[in-house]
């Protein structure tokens, strides 16, 4: 049989499987009282940054008091393997099923009435085999919900199908074909069990492959904002159909309800996955663990954000309580500093190039070709508190007049949650901020961001300074990317789900989103740099590893398993070393070309080493 009479064929059964769901499931509705979950992959996680689908649902029963808290996590699955970051194990010391059981855990904490599943995107990388398993999967976590709610109505979403966006994008062909033996799955599902189906990834078809519209995925498989409105009218038509389209699609007041319902999914996500898990509940709360009474305080801004959605879901009233001040990060009044004394080598001087108030906390800095210095400086760090305002930034400094100093000071994104990486590129710049891997571009030449876009979601989040960090361009022309030890990452791209449960670095194509593990290992690999020969050269941040010459596919010291571990080629032992660089310039002496330099922050220094050819 060909390829396209296989795909007809299973489109066929698909399509065969939802009518009979229709016939055996009851009609949907929400009561009043109701809570609801979405809960999935990442079609799940990245409702709650967009809110579609709940202000769809929210307007649609607006004489109805119903809750709605998003529980999505991106390259999850029904036996929740995204999940090991809520865990307060340390990375690489839980039990088996220890995503199930968080998983559970939090299931058990929202006490669903009505869940909304949407998994089936990221099992679908896998074969036959994976395919059982994720509909073992499905059914074991329907009855563990059903066992703790026996009432717990479902609606199943089939996947979405991946959007063909051309070259250099990946053909979507083949990944549709096993995308439709999931969703086939998932209907199988519906029925052996009378649960609503929606074949989402059917209804969002034609739009898809309308070529003169727009495009409804920022990557071929993760809808973007357009997409979400697209398939909340689409969940719509197919759950209330016969009945009138709700005032939602067109009233002006929607769009302060769905900013209501952001906010609120923002409060319960920093409630549900607080950044710095380690610290705050986990296996080093010794350290920060009076940290954790801050985390319920969240309940009460949530509460508020729902009682303004209860005031503005009718879409009649043109008022409701005022969005509250959030309280902004106190800063101390800029108080010149004496300049320190440096104890430099023969031949070279030291000179202050930015201070306060130029930038705060700066956690990475990376030169454009311009000779701009990019900062990310956080305010937030090390987690953000109830209440406060996101107001971390990313800063542009420059020598405008070629004085030898910044000074200049632009802030080209604002808003943001502790930053811990950054590289300009691509009419803008790329930011590691929790979670996400963002783009940030200017558009109009005014030297401010003004889009915004999360280029890949599912990052760990265990240890803000392990969080995503250390962003360079690759001589390769991709973007790498590190992360340390404590950390756990299951990012969906489209051409599969790349894992990473430790330390490690990653290869990043911005192009067509194709990234793969480059390396295993390390604590805190704070600093990365290539050579004129395209070697890489990483310093770890712990363990005493000093400088190692990164080989590709290699594994370090690390909590990752592996037979054989490449030393560092630095001699001694050197705790704590952050930056790395290679020096080419002829600022230095003919003699330090070349050489390798570094900041071994505990010891107040930095380091030079020379490197010599040794062996092969």
């Amino acid at each position: 049989m060909s390829f396209p009479a296989r795909l007809a064929l299973v489109a066929l059964v698909l399509f065969s499987l939802a009518a009979r769901v229709r016939a055996a499931a009851a009609p949907f509705t929400l009561q009043d009282g109701d809570r609801v979950v979405f809960l999935g992959d990442g079609l799940a996680e990245g409702e709650q940054r967009h809110g579609w689908i709940e202000t769809m649902l929210t307007t649609r029963f607006a004489d109805r008091a119903v809750t709605f808290r998003n529980l999505g996590w991106s390259g999850d699955t029904p036996a929740g393997e995204s999940r090991l970051g809520l865990s307060y194990l340390q990375a690489g010391h839980e039990p088996a099923d220890e995503g199930w059981n968080q998983l559970v855990k939090q299931i058990e904490e929202a006490k669903p009435t009505v869940v909304f599943l949407a998994y089936g995107m990221a099992s679908s990388f896998g074969g036959d085999a994976a395919r059982a398993k994720f509909k073992a999967d499905a059914l074991r976590l329907i009855d563990a919900i059903r066992k703790h709610a026996p009432e717990t109505r479902f609606v199943l979403l089939a996947p979405i199908r991946h959007e063909n966006l051309g070259a250099p994008w990946p053909d979507a062909a083949p990944h549709n074909a096993a995308i439709e033996r999931v969703s086939a799955a998932v209907a199988e599902i519906a029925a052996e069990r009378a649960l609503v189906f929606v074949p989402l990834g059917e209804l969002l078809r034609a739009p898809m492959e309308n070529a003169r519209g727009p495009r409804l995925t920022a990557n071929g498989i993760q809808l973007n904002s357009f997409g979400y409105a697209v398939a909340a009218r689409a969940l719509e038509d197919r759950l209330f159909a016969g009945t009138p389209p709700g005032a939602w699609r067109e009233s002006e007041r929607t769009v302060a309800l769905r900013e209501a319902i952001v906010r609120k999914n923002e409060a319960f996500f920093h409630r549900s996955r607080p950044q710095n898990m380690a610290y705050i509940f986990g296996f080093r709360k010794r350290e920060q663990g009076k940290n954790a009474t801050e985390i319920p305080a969240f309940d009460a801004l949530i509460a508020a954000e729902e009682a303004r959605i209860a005031a503005l879901r009718s879409l009649r009233s043109a008022t409701a309580a005022p969005v509250p001040r959030r309280v902004g990060n106190l800063t101390a009044a800029h108080v010149p500093q004496p300049h320190p004394d440096f104890e430099v080598a023969d031949g070279l001087e030291a000179t202050l190039w930015a201070e306060n108030p130029l930038l705060n906390k700066p956690i990475q800095m990376n030169f454009d070709t311009r000779g701009r210095l990019w900062v990310a400086s956080s305010e937030v760090y090390p987690q953000i508190e109830p209440g406060q305002a996101a107001t971390d930034k990313i800063i542009v400094l420059e020598d405008s007049r070629g004085v030898g100093h910044a000074d200049k000071a632009t802030v080209f994104a604002e808003g943001l949650l502790i930053p811990t990486g950054l590289e300009p590129g691509d009419g803008g710049v790329y930011v590691a901020q929790s979670t996400e891997l963002l783009h940030f571009a200017d558009t109009d030449g005014d030297g401010k961001a003004d889009v915004r876009r999360v280029v890949l979601s599912g990052f760990g989040t265990e240890d803000t300074h392990h969080n995503l960090h250390t962003l360079r361009w690759g001589v390769d022309g991709r973007l790498y990317m590190n992360q340390s030890v404590y950390t756990r990452t299951r990012a969906e791209t489209p051409h599969g789900v790349v894992s990473l449960s430790a330390g490690g670095a990653f290869r990043f194509d911005p192009r067509d989103q194709k990234m793969s593990v480059v390396a295993r290992g390390f604590v805190n690999t704070w600093g990365h740099q290539f050579d004129d020969f395209g070697q890489e050269f990483f310093t770890d941040g712990a363990g005493f590893q000093g400088i190692s010459w990164l080989v590709p596919g290699a594994t370090y010291r690390t909590l990752a398993p592996a037979r054989r571990e490449l030393q560092s080629v630095s001699p001694g032992a050197y705790p704590k070393f952050c930056g790395l660089e290679i020096l080419c310039s002829a600022l230095f002496p003919a003699d330090w070309q070349g050489d390798v330099i570094t900041n071994d922050f505990r010891a107040h220094r930095v380091v030079r080493f020379k490197v010599k050819e040794q062996g092969s």
